[in-house]
């Protein structure tokens, strides 16, 4: 453990009382923000509310100091090459600090860890030697890193003020003057870190009130506004362990400095490389005011599909899919590789983004490193004699949750041939024999995932899956007809094709399974109704008793909060749950018995046709 570290932290956090307030001028920041229309108009005379304004002011905003941020780079320069192997930036040919010059841009990435606002940030003022202003939670403006946020130009924000409408309109007036100065912005347009590593649908909220403060700028001033989706994927997530704890249950702890101070253990982890991939910029069309809540939902689903569709797949994420989805729980080094190699395939085929560090030539090196560093994590374990040839790597028991969420961050963009595997083994069993029954196991597949993922949309759904046919089968196939007329060798070579997905998505149906059995269960029990608490607590109930038993749950990651809770709204939207005031209760038992019974034969039948290759 490098201590030295420790002490460079204590003498940057020194430098808070040494350094000037802010580099922008308080007095003009003041004046911008009174002057917002919206808030003008609120305080009108009110000499008391223009006092609060200036204090929820003082609050949120940022306290640049660039003299500040140039020792604080130095300071990142040393630490973060002793946890990472590298922070990789990828601007995909967008100049941000060109598009700047003529343009309020703000940058919307995803979530995964803290680390998040120190590798953006420092990359961006790294490459473009220009400040980042960013939207902190004031969960984080604790000493010593709030105050040096602060001064690195992040802005903080309340978790809730919905009932305060002074600080909204503070905050939105503060927005005002960032835009008005042409300052970049930068927020998380999932509203916090994802659990799971799973995208989180996007919060609307500074999105709309960003927009509303542009809008407010004079039109002979006004510069257009351009949402930059940012695409963030750890190699390895600091705040791992904690994060998979709060799936079983556990508390979110709060931030505090002891924690803070704990972080130089992290010094005895690795964590690999950070992969940051600049998307497209989503213009924000002129505003129709009488529409504003529907532009602003599409705008930011823009966004989110747009990050969505760069999440890159890592050597991390890859091993996560291989072993994972390995039913025996471990596998040989060369089984690994060749996997691998498929799945990478797969991948440039068909426009899946991969770091750098997986295409040919430096595939091995790079999952070497990665099995490394899990191994050293104490997150993957070598069984056998490691000296020998008869190695095999298998995830600990107690850190398979942990080794989902990367797995999760990618999923998505390997949910069409998980699929196309699914409907080809009803094809080849017989138990799909029209294109209307093809049709409607597609929908429905899809439909089941909407409450998991970022999903492609039916079109891109199509083209996909004929796409994936077609280079299977060597010819092409352009509707779904053509392929009802398949032959046995061809769908036979399709299932090949994909078989390698075959389990990704399997310990979701589980989870539906199990959800499903849980409702059966609680509809001899409670006939007029549950509530969530009792639904959570039935449900892990179930998922016990059936995992013991091991016919059907074979995967411990079926089991989280966040799983149940969605898997529930599945129900709910499929019809055979009614929800009222809090209230949730079975309403068509027969259909909850088909749906069961069709997962059942799903997993049942991936299981059969996996024995039989």
């Amino acid at each position: 453990m490098d201590f030295s570290k420790l002490g460079s932290f204590a003498k940057l956090s020194g430098l808070v009382g040494g350094i000037p307030s802010f580099f922008d001028n308080f007095k003009e920041m003041e004046d911008i923000v009174l002057a917002y229309p919206k808030l003008r108009d609120r305080i009108g005379s009110k000499e008391e509310d223009r006092e609060k304004v200036i204090k929820n002011l003082k609050e949120i905003r940022a306290e640049l100091s660039l003299p500040f941020l140039k020792t604080f780079e130095k300071f990142l320069d040393a630490s973060l090459s002793q946890l990472y192997d590298g922070i990789n930036f990828n601007d995909n040919g967008v100049n941000l600090k060109e598009l700047s010059l003529e343009n309020n841009i703000v940058l919307v990435p995803n979530h995964q860890s803290h680390a998040d606002y120190v590798a953006i940030n420092y990359v961006y003022f790294k490459k473009y030697h220009s400040p980042l202003f960013v939207a902190g939670g004031n969960n984080l403006n604790i000493f010593p890193i709030g105050p040096l946020f602060r001064r690195s130009g992040c802005f903080f924000i309340r978790r809730t003020f919905a009932n305060d409408i002074l600080y909204k309109l503070t905050l939105e007036a503060y927005l005002h003057y960032m835009l008005v100065k042409g300052n970049p912005i930068e927020f998380f347009f999932e509203g916090g870190r994802s659990r799971t590593g799973k995208l989180l649908p996007p919060r609307f909220g500074l999105y709309q009130m960003l927009i509303e403060a542009h809008f407010a700028i004079p039109e002979a001033k006004r510069m257009p506004l351009k949402f930059i989706p940012v695409s963030i994927v750890h190699e390895y997530v600091p705040e791992q362990k904690s994060l998979a704890r709060e799936l079983d249950g556990g508390k979110k702890q709060k931030e505090s400095a002891g924690q803070i101070f704990g972080l130089v253990k992290l010094f005895s982890y690795q964590f690999g490389n950070v992969h940051i991939n600049i998307g497209n910029p989503v213009t924000m069309p002129p505003v129709e005011v009488d529409n504003l809540k529907a532009q602003t939902q599409k705008l930011a689903f823009e966004c989110f599909f747009e990050v969505g569709k760069n999440m890159r797949v890592t050597p991390t994420s890859l091993l996560a899919m291989i072993l994972l989805d390995e039913p025996t729980g471990a596998l040989k080094w060369e089984e690994i590789l060749a996997k691998a190699r498929h799945m990478v395939d797969f991948c440039q085929k068909f426009g899946v983004p991969i770091t750098e560090s997986l295409i040919p030539g430096k595939l091995e090196k790079s999952l070497e490193r990665s099995i490394d560093i899990l191994i050293g994590n104490k997150k993957v374990e070598a069984i056998g004699n490691v000296n020998g040839n008869h190695v095999f790597y298998s995830i600990r028991d107690d850190s398979r949750k942990e080794i989902l969420y990367f797995k999760n961050t990618v999923l998505h963009h390997f949910l069409v041939p998980w699929i196309v595997h699914m409907g080809w083994v009803n094809l080849f069993s017989g138990n799909i024999s029209n294109v209307d029954d093809l049709k409607k196991f597609f929908m429905g597949q899809r439909k089941q995932l909407t409450h998991e993922f970022y999903l492609p949309t039916v079109k891109e759904f199509l083209s996909q899956t004929l796409a994936i046919v077609s280079d299977a089968i060597g010819r092409e196939v352009t509707t779904l007809e053509e392929c009802i007329e398949l032959s046995h060798k061809d769908l036979y070579l399709i299932l090949t094709k994909v078989s390698l997905f075959s389990r990704a998505c399997n310990y979701l149906l589980e989870a539906y399974f199990v959800c499903g059995l849980t409702l059966r269960s609680l509809l001899n029990d409670y006939k007029e109704g549950f509530k969530m608490e009792t639904f959570l607590k039935r449900y892990k109930e179930v998922f016990e008793s059936e995992r013991k038993l091991k016919r059907i749950i074979k995967y411990t990651e079926s089991y989280s909060i966040p799983l149940s809770k969605s898997s529930l709204q599945y129900f709910v939207h499929s019809g055979v749950v009614a929800s009222n005031s809090g209230y949730y209760a079975v309403t068509d038992t027969q259909k909850l018995h088909d749906v069961l019974v069709k997962i059942e034969a799903d997993l049942g039948g991936q299981l059969s046709i996996n024995l039989l290759n």
